[in-house]
């Protein structure tokens, strides 16, 4: 992944950048940062998370959606516009393909060049944006860190899932070793 360097850059001028861009980027209060293609096996497990969650989904008014949707955060006047691996919203509050509510779910795989961003920066944007869950995905070691119980912006509980676990999410079980299949 590219980190490109600015001055500091507004959000409006994030956007007309962005507008008929090819690359994907993202808004962290001020910086850019493009995004490189993912790696096969980030793209099996984020494709596989997405059809599992789909599946336990009651019909409703709640879906999933992938990187292709972009999320937008405003906390204590900052901004952020991050693009997700997957995401379950439960609210149609969309400005054409920015979601500006909050997901019920949030999910990042993890990779050597947006670990340190999804372990730190996005942790702490989604806690203190009131994200419900969020679930980073680790596939070299095979597991699923889950912050939940979000509360006032704090998530209370950090549970560790490994491959032979079964994760219940909605109510229903995930299978991770279904997750994990074909990387393994």
């Amino acid at each position: 992944m590219l980190a490109v360097a600015y001055d500091y850059v507004s959000y409006d001028e994030f956007l007309f950048y962005n507008k008929d861009n090819t690359l994907s980027m993202e808004y962290f209060n001020g910086e850019i940062i493009c995004m490189s293609p993912t790696h096969p096996k980030h793209n099996k497990v984020q494709n596989e998370l997405y059809f599992q969650l789909r599946s336990l989904l009651d019909c409703g008014k709640c879906d999933v959606y992938t990187s292709d949707v972009a999320v937008k955060f405003e906390v204590d006047e900052e901004k952020y516009q991050f693009e997700p691996d997957v995401m379950v919203v439960c609210d149609d509050k969309f400005t054409g393909s920015i979601y500006t509510g909050v997901p019920k779910l949030v999910i990042e795989v993890l990779s050597k060049a947006t670990e340190d961003r999804d372990l730190g920066i996005k942790l702490d944007v989604y806690e203190r944006c009131g994200v419900e869950e969020y679930w980073i995905v680790d596939i070299n070691k095979q597991e699923i860190t889950v912050y939940k119980h979000n509360v006032n912006g704090n998530f209370k509980y950090r549970l560790i899932y490994g491959v032979e676990s079964e994760l219940i999410w909605n109510g229903k079980s995930l299978k991770l070793e279904d997750v994990f299949k074909g990387i393994m």
